[in-house]
């Protein structure tokens, strides 16, 4: 041993995106309206009217969606 590989360091991994396309993503806007007007709405009732309205992806990038809405309008108020 060298003792060369202990002193470099890997570089941090870089962040890739998805292989494919959010399918979540094209009813953000509409969830953020909804959370604007209501903050208290519930995820499940979110996920029922972005289902009237099209989506055909899972609960779980719903729910995350909904999460860091949540997340961006509170910090919004903190900041006001």
């Amino acid at each position: 041993m060298d003792g060369s590989s202990s002193s470099q360091t890997t570089p941090a991994p870089r962040r890739r995106g998805a292989g494919r396309p959010s399918t979540v993503a094209p009813y953000a806007p509409q969830v953020a309206q909804w959370l604007r007007e209501d903050s208290g709405l519930p995820g499940v009732e979110i996920l029922r009217r972005v289902r009237l309205a099209g989506y055909r992806g899972g609960k779980s990038a719903l729910y995350e969606l909904v999460r860091r809405a949540r997340e961006g309008a509170a910090g919004q108020k903190l900041l006001t």
